[in-house]
C-alpha cells in the first residue's frame, strides 16, 4: 500500500511538472532584505507577496542573511507584506523595483503573524476563510504558564479543563473546541499528530503535559477540519509550532519555582550556521501535587516529575531544497493515592513518549513546491498499584501491572502549484498506521491495528483581488470501516482595507478508535468495567463558521466576531448500564447491542459501561474578541463566547459545557524600562456535571472566575519574573464541606488554589 501511494504521488508530480512547460514562463524577480531600525538583519521574518490585480498571495521567510526572493513573476503590480512578532507590520508597494529593503519598527504589542494551519500553507490573518486563533511566543511568555493547557484556557471557545490524576473529583480532563470534545479535536506538533494512547484514555491528550518552552506559536482551527487533517479533526485542530532561531546564536537558561513543590529549570540553544539551522531544549518539571480533601488519604492532584527533550535540525542543500528533522522525548512519573475497591491504594505510573519526524521540501520551480514527510511516535505506560494500610488486602500487596503501548506511523507527500496568477492548487496523499497493545486494556493483549490511506486536494481561487474561494476534499480509506469523503468550502472577502469577512463549511468523518472498538478494562481496584463495541458506526459531522474582523487604519484596535454551528451524528460515548447482578442480565445487554456475550468476561456486582453510538448533538454560538492599544504603553484585550450545546434527540444540555465563557487582559510593556506586566481574568458560567462512579443524577456546578497576574523586569541579558495564578484563591465551593455522614463532598473543579511562581532567565544571543 505504501509503495502504491508513493507511486501515485510521484506520477502526479511528474505530470504537473510537465504541464508547467505549457504555460508562458514569466521571468520577473523581486528580492529584498529585512532589517530592524538598527540595521540588524532579521532571519525567519514572514514575507508575503500579494498580486494587487488578482489578490493571489505567495509566502516565504527570510534566510539567515535576512534576505527573501520571489521569481517567475508576471508584469502585474505587487506589494510585499512583512510580519515578525514584536515589530510593526510593514507593507511595501513594489512598483517596477526588482530589489527592496524593509526596515521594521519595534512594537511590543504587535502579534500579527502568518498562519499555516488554516489551509496547510502560510497565509496572512486577513486572508483566512476559516476561524483560526493564534497565540504567539511573546504572549505565551507573558503568562508565566509552563504548559499548553494553561495557555489555551485564555482563548475564546476553547476549554482545557484539568482533571484529577487520582483522587475524588468529578472534574474531567481534556480539551474542547466550541463545545466539541477531546476525541473529536486533533492535537499536532509541527503538523504531526501528538499521541498519548488517546484511543484508550477517553480521547484525551493531556495538554498540561505539553511544555510551552519549545513553542513558537499555537494555532487553533475552529470547526470541521477533516478535509485537510483527517478523521480526528471533526471538531478542530490545535497545532503546536516549534521554534526556529532568528539569530546566529540564541541561548537561554531559565529557572523558576513556586508553591506545591513546583520546580522547572530549562535550557535552550539555537543557532544558524551557513546552511545549518538548529534548536535544542532540555527541561525538568516537578510538582508535589495538592489535596482538596485533607481528611481523606487520597490526593486530588497527583504529584509528578517529568523530563523533556526536543531537538530540531534544518539543512538547506540549496535555495530550492532543504531537509528538516526533529526528535521529541518525554519521561514522566505520576504518583498519587486513590480510593479503590480494596481500600486506599498508591498509584504509580511511568510514561515514556518518543516522536521523530523528517520533512523534505523541494521548490521544483517558481510555481511548484513539493513536500514529503515521515513520522513515527511511540508511547509506553507502565502502571503499578500498591495497597496501603487499613485496606482489605495485606499492606503492600500489588495488583497486576496495567501496561499500555501505542505505535503510530505516517508517510505523506504533497504538492503546491500556482496556476497562472489566480489559483493555488494543493494535492496530497498519506498513509497512517496505528497500533495498540497492553495488558488489561484490549480484547487481544498482543495488540490491535488500524491503517488509513488518504488522498486530498484543495484549490484556492481568487475570483477578484478582494474575493477568494477555497474548495477542497479528502478521501479516507480505513482498514476497518472502508471509505469516506470529507468536502470543504471557504470564502474570504476583503470588503475594505479595514473589514474582512469569511465563511466556511465542512463535513467531517471520524472512525471509532481502537479503544472504543476493542476495549477490555476490568478495573482491579474500582467497581466498574468498560468494554469496546466492534459494531460501532463512524461519527459524521458538519460545521459552519461565519465571521468578520475590523481593524482601524493605524491598527490601534481590532474587533472580531464569529458565528458557529457544529453537528455531530452517531456520537460515540461510554453508556452506563448500571450494576450487573447476573450473567443472564449481562448477556441480555450484549445481545441488545448485537454483541456475542461469550466474547466478554463480565465481573458481577460492578458497573458495566459499553461504547455505543448514543446520540446526535449540536453546538452553536458566537465568539467575540477585541484588542485595543492604549497610550502610555498600555493595551487591552478580551473575548467572550456564548455556547448552546445540546442533545438533538431529547434537547438536553450537554454536560461539561459552559454556556458563557469570558476573558479580560490589561497589559503594560515599556521596552525602554525593560518592564512588562499584565492582569488577566477568566470567567466561566455554571455547567452540568455528569454522574460519576455511581452517584446518581446530574449535578450543576457553580460558575467561577480566576484572576492571574504576571510581571517581568530585564537587566541587560537577565530577566526576573513573577506570577500569581488564581490571585484570589478561588476554589471549588465543596472544599472543606462534608455530608451528613461526615464525609467530604465531591469536588467538581480540581483547582489547587492560589499558586505563585518566581523565576530568572539568562538570554544570550549573537547576530
Amino acid at each position: 500500500m505504501i509503495r502504491k501511494m508513493l507511486k501515485i504521488m510521484i506520477l502526479v508530480m511528474a505530470l504537473i511538472s510537465l504541464c508547467l512547460n505549457l504555460f508562458a514562463q514569466a521571468n520577473r524577480e523581486i528580492k529584498g532584505v529585512v532589517k530592524d531600525q538598527n540595521g540588524s538583519l532579521i532571519a525567519n521574518a514572514n514575507v508575503v507577496l500579494r498580486n494587487k490585480k488578482t489578490g493571489l498571495e505567495r509566502a516565504t521567510q527570510t534566510d539567515s542573511s535576512g534576505e527573501f526572493r520571489f521569481v517567475g513573476l508576471g508584469k502585474d503590480e505587487y506589494e510585499v507584506i512583512v510580519t515578525v512578532d514584536g515589530f510593526k507590520k510593514a507593507t511595501i508597494e513594489v512598483g517596477n523595483q526588482s530589489q527592496i529593503e524593509v526596515a521594521l519598527e519595534v512594537e511590543p504589542f504587535e502579534t500579527i503573524t502568518t498562519i499555516y494551519s488554516g489551509s496547510r500553507q502560510e497565509e496572512l490573518r486577513e486572508s483566512l476563510n476559516t476561524k483560526v486563533d493564534v497565540i504567539t511566543q511573546a504572549q505565551i511568555r507573558d503568562t508565566g504558564y509552563e504548559t499548553v493547557g494553561e495557555v489555551l484556557r485564555e482563548l475564546p471557545g476553547v476549554l482545557t479543563r484539568r482533571g484529577s490524576e487520582t483522587g475524588f473529583s468529578f472534574s474531567g480532563a481534556g480539551e474542547q473546541i466550541q463545545g466539541i470534545g477531546s476525541r473529536q479535536s486533533l492535537v499536532l506538533l509541527d503538523g504531526f499528530p501528538v499521541i498519548n494512547a488517546r484511543g484508550i484514555k477517553s480521547g484525551v491528550i493531556n495538554l498540561d503535559r505539553q511544555s510551552t518552552a519549545r513553542i513558537e506559536q499555537i494555532e487553533v482551527v475552529k470547526g470541521a477540519a477533516s478535509a485537510l487533517y483527517g478523521s480526528d479533526a471533526i471538531g478542530g485542530v490545535i497545532n503546536l509550532i516549534t521554534r526556529e532561531p532568528k539569530r546566529a546564536l540564541e541561548t537561554s537558561l531559565t529557572v523558576s519555582g513556586g508553591n506545591f513543590g513546583r520546580f522547572d529549570p530549562k535550557g535552550e540553544i539555537g543557532f544558524r550556521k551557513n546552511r545549518l539551522i538548529g534548536f535544542f531544549s532540555i527541561e525538568r518539571h516537578k510538582n508535589n501535587g495538592f489535596d482538596l480533601t485533607p481528611s481523606l488519604p487520597d490526593t486530588t492532584g497527583a504529584g509528578f516529575h517529568r523530563y523533556d527533550f526536543f531537538g530540531k535540525l534544518k539543512y538547506e542543500f540549496s535555495s530550492n531544497f532543504y531537509l528538516t528533522g526533529f526528535a521529541d522525548a518525554k519521561k514522566t512519573n505520576v504518583a498519587g493515592i486513590s480510593l479503590g475497591e480494596a481500600g486506599y491504594q498508591k498509584d504509580d505510573v511511568d510514561e515514556t513518549l518518543q516522536s521523530y519526524g523528517l520533512t523534505a521540501n523541494w521548490n521544483i520551480n517558481s510555481r511548484a513546491v513539493a513536500q514529503m514527510r515521515g513520522y513515527f511516535s511511540r508511547y509506553d505506560e507502565i502502571g503499578k498499584v500498591f495497597v496501603l494500610p487499613n485496606s482489605r488486602l495485606p499492606r503492600g500487596a500489588q495488583f497486576p501491572d496495567e501496561n499500555l503501548f501505542q505505535r503510530f506511523g505516517r508517510l505523506d507527500a504533497s504538492l503546491l502549484y500556482v496556476l497562472g496568477e489566480k489559483q493555488m492548487i494543493q494535492v496530497g496523499a498519506e498513509w497512517n498506521t496505528d497500533r495498540y497493545a497492553g495488558f488489561n486494556r484490549l480484547r487481544n493483549a498482543s495488540g490491535e491495528r488500524a491503517d488509513t490511506s488518504v488522498i486530498w486536494a484543495q484549490d484556492k481561487i481568487h475570483i477578484t483581488n478582494w474575493i477568494a474561494l477555497t474548495l477542497g476534499f479528502r478521501f479516507d480509506n480505513h482498514s476497518i470501516f472502508g471509505s469516506a469523503i470529507s468536502p470543504k468550502a471557504g470564502l474570504n472577502i476583503r470588503a475594505t482595507d479595514r473589514i474582512n469577512l469569511r465563511a466556511s463549511w465542512g463535513r467531517g468523518f471520524r472512525a471509532p478508535d481502537l479503544g472504543q472498538l476493542y476495549y477490555r478494562l476490568y478495573n482491579p481496584t474500582n467497581l466498574y468495567q468498560v468494554f469496546g463495541n466492534p459494531n460501532l458506526a463512524p461519527e459524521h459531522s458538519g460545521s459552519w463558521q461565519v465571521g468578520a474582523e475590523y481593524s482601524s487604519t493605524k491598527k490601534t484596535y481590532r474587533f472580531g466576531v464569529n458565528f458557529f454551528r457544529n453537528d455531530v451524528r452517531n456520537l460515540i460515548e461510554a453508556t452506563n448500564f448500571g450494576f450487573v447482578r447476573s450473567q443472564a442480565q449481562a448477556a441480555a445487554i450484549f445481545r441488545t447491542l448485537g454483541l456475542n456475550p461469550s466474547e466478554y468476561n463480565v465481573s458481577l456486582n460492578r458497573l458495566l459501561l459499553i461504547y455505543t453510538n448514543s446520540s446526535n448533538i449540536f453546538t452553536q454560538g458566537v465568539e467575540l474578541d477585541a484588542d485595543i492599544k492604549l497610550p502610555k504603553n498600555f493595551a487591552l484585550s478580551g473575548a467572550y463566547t456564548y455556547l448552546d450545546a445540546r442533545n438533538k434527540i431529547n434537547g438536553a444540555y450537554l454536560s461539561d459545557r459552559n454556556k458563557h465563557q469570558g476573558f479580560f487582559k490589561i497589559a503594560y510593556d515599556n521596552p525602554n524600562l525593560g518592564f512588562r506586566a499584565n492582569l488577566r481574568g477568566t470567567f466561566l458560567s455554571k455547567w452540568i456535571v455528569g454522574s460519576v462512579r455511581g452517584f446518581g443524577g446530574n449535578v450543576v456546578a457553580p460558575g467561577f472566575q480566576l484572576w492571574d497576574v504576571y510581571a517581568a523586569k530585564s537587566f541587560k541579558n537577565f530577566e526576573f519574573f513573577t506570577s500569581v495564578d488564581n490571585l484570589f484563591d478561588n476554589k471549588d465551593p465543596n472544599v472543606g464541606r462534608v455530608d451528613q455522614m461526615g464525609q467530604p463532598l465531591p469536588i467538581y473543579r480540581s483547582e489547587a488554589g492560589r499558586m505563585y511562581r518566581f523565576g530568572a532567565r539568562l538570554n544570550l544571543s549573537r547576530q
